[in-house]
């Protein structure tokens, strides 16, 4: 290299040296949970292994009721929440087309022409000077930029991973609606079984009121039970329209899941379920819930597209080439335009060093920087969420199933204590306050059963979202 060169050259690489120093401040990315390590082993003790218990694709039509599965049918064909979420995907499927080509070449058909007039004493000599003339040009400008830090790689590696997270959140999206609606309908089969049981508790009170009506008339009772046991009869009357007035409150909430009006709700039956005997659960767990879990595999996306984000941001600290060429005619005067002598073509590189604009840099790695700890912390306590769910469902069904035992020996005994007490009432052997006292353990213990088989539908249908609902990833849901 000569000396005359070296004035040139050397401010040229301090200057490239400057602008390629990434300046992270001493930041360190937040640590990510490993799945493993997030045991579970002594809360699901005891609970059924099956490597097949993994939800399928419309697991709701195992629970038996084809009413259930053209609800769900009508709401994932209409629910604007999944309209909301499909066009999430498409612009985050726009975003990664738009990242895409900014890796490819660039060109454009450039025309324009002005008229103007020239100065007599410019660049342009006579008849140009002092003259109104138009100019033209038309050419193909051409630009391409190097990518030698993976700036724009790392940019459509983040638009990849959103478009990851846009399709995981639809099916995310997907999973909570179809369980929001199998939970209503577990809803609305529990208040039916609720109005069996206060149905029957109406049919008992009426029954004891003609009783003590008979007893009144036959000098066993005074008047004052008669009128006791009416009241009766009129709040549990008002239990029946409390119940109905539910039974339709659930229809609407149904017709709106469906994303149709109240009068769709109106055409209901009375739900036909069928509740699962036992619950299990797959082998690998937590790990595969990883990839079954649609908010997990969310979440996760999103670290991957915060992580390319801050590559960008990092690549931005280094210079900056472009090439540009142009091809095409240019000329004063349109009558000249199109002669081969007026052709034009050029070609050079263009360098951006960003040596003054520091600041603005460091700024916007330390939102990079940022976002990716967000995203982390996002990450680690879905992932946590979803440990604990299944989990949690784990202990409801245990303490479920010891309840179903107990509750089943309690309506027993409380069916035959009731019995009794009105045979020896009608009997004149046992006085009123005792019918009620074995009545209401009957009807507690009843409306226990319906409970129960309510949360064993509920507690089936929260084992299918902790476990995904069938969520596989780059499946279009059917």
């Amino acid at each position: 290299m000569t000396p005359r060169k070296l004035p040139v050259v050397l401010p040229l690489a301090l200057v490239a040296t400057l602008a390629g120093c990434v300046e992270r401040g001493g930041w360190k990315s937040a640590p990510r949970l490993e799945p493993r390590s997030l045991t579970a082993s002594q809360a699901l003790a005891g609970a059924k292994i099956d490597a097949a218990a993994w939800p399928a694709e419309g697991w709701w039509r195992g629970l038996g009721d084809p009413q259930l599965d053209a609800l769900v049918d009508e709401a994932l064909a209409g629910s604007p929440s999944l309209e909301v979420a499909q066009a999430r995907l498409r612009a985050a499927q726009g975003d990664a087309i738009a990242a895409g080509a900014a890796r490819l070449p660039a060109g454009a058909l450039d025309a324009e022409t002005t008229r103007q007039r020239y100065p007599e004493h410019g660049l342009f000599p006579p008849p140009y000077a002092g003259s109104y003339v138009t100019d033209a040009r038309l050419a193909l400008d051409f630009s391409f930029e190097i990518d030698f830090w993976g700036r724009n790689r790392a940019l459509l590696a983040a638009a990849r991973s959103g478009v990851e997270a846009a399709e995981a959140d639809r099916a995310a999206a997907r999973l909570a609606l179809t369980v929001a609606v199998a939970r209503a309908y577990v809803q609305l089969d529990l208040w039916y079984e609720l109005l069996d049981v206060t149905n029957e508790n109406l049919r008992q009170q009426s029954a004891i009121l003609e009783l003590t009506q008979q007893r009144v008339s036959a000098g066993l009772e005074n008047t004052a039970r008669v009128k006791q046991s009416e009241g009766n009869v009129a709040l549990t009357r008002v239990g029946v329209a409390s119940v109905e007035a539910n039974i339709e409150l659930a229809r609407n909430q149904l017709a709106d899941l469906a994303g149709a009006g109240p009068d769709r709700g109106q055409r209901l039956e009375r739900p036909r379920l069928a509740p699962p005997s036992g619950i299990a659960l797959p082998s690998a767990l937590p790990a595969d819930l990883l990839a079954r879990r649609p908010d997990v595999a969310a979440a996760r996306a999103r670290v991957e597209a915060a992580g390319s984000g801050l590559a960008a941001a990092e690549a931005e600290f280094y210079p900056n080439v472009n090439l540009a060429a142009f091809a095409g005619v240019q000329s004063i005067g349109l009558s000249q335009l199109f002669q081969a002598s007026d052709r034009i073509v050029g070609a050079g590189p263009a360098v951006h060093l960003p040596a003054f604009n520091r600041a603005t840099l460091r700024a916007a790695l330390r939102t990079q920087q940022a976002q990716l700890d967000q995203s982390v912390g996002e990450y680690n306590q879905t992932l946590l969420d979803a440990v604990r769910e299944v989990a949690d469902v784990v202990a409801s069904w245990r303490a479920l199933e010891r309840e179903s035992t107990e509750q089943q020996i309690a309506l027993e005994a409380a069916q035959r204590s009731y019995d009794l007490t009105s045979e020896r009432y009608r009997a004149g052997l046992d006085n009123y306050l005792s019918v009620l006292a074995s009545q209401n353990q009957v009807i507690q213990a009843q409306g226990l059963r319906a409970q129960l088989r309510s949360r064993r539908l509920t507690f089936s249908v929260d084992l299918v979202r902790a476990l995904g609902g069938g969520y596989a990833p780059n499946r279009s849901p059917g």
